[in-house]
């Protein structure tokens, strides 16, 4: 079987804007001293705030750690109620 391409077909690009340049890994304690990761927050360049973030997290060491100090954590449950198809109106 063969196939017939455009002549003017281009060849495709590979889009690299879904990859990461660097991730803030999340770990909790194991009761045994080590530790379990739980989540991960991926960082991209293409977005400003994270950009902003590699770069401060890439040269301060320290860095992390007042991350660390100042990050907020919220917790939410899923709504069970919500169908898939449901409006909100």
């Amino acid at each position: 079987m063969a196939f017939n391409t455009a002549r003017n077909a281009q060849p495709q690009v590979a889009n690299e804007n879904w990859r990461s340049q660097g991730f803030i890994n999340i770990y909790l304690p194991t009761p045994d001293g080590g530790r379990r990761k739980i989540g991960s927050i991926s960082l991209k360049e293409s977005k400003a705030y994270e950009a902003a973030l590699l770069k401060r997290l890439s040269s301060d060491p320290l860095a992390i750690q007042k991350m660390q100090e100042a990050i907020m954590l919220d917790f939410q449950l899923a709504d069970k109620e919500v169908k898939e198809n449901e409006l909100g109106f």
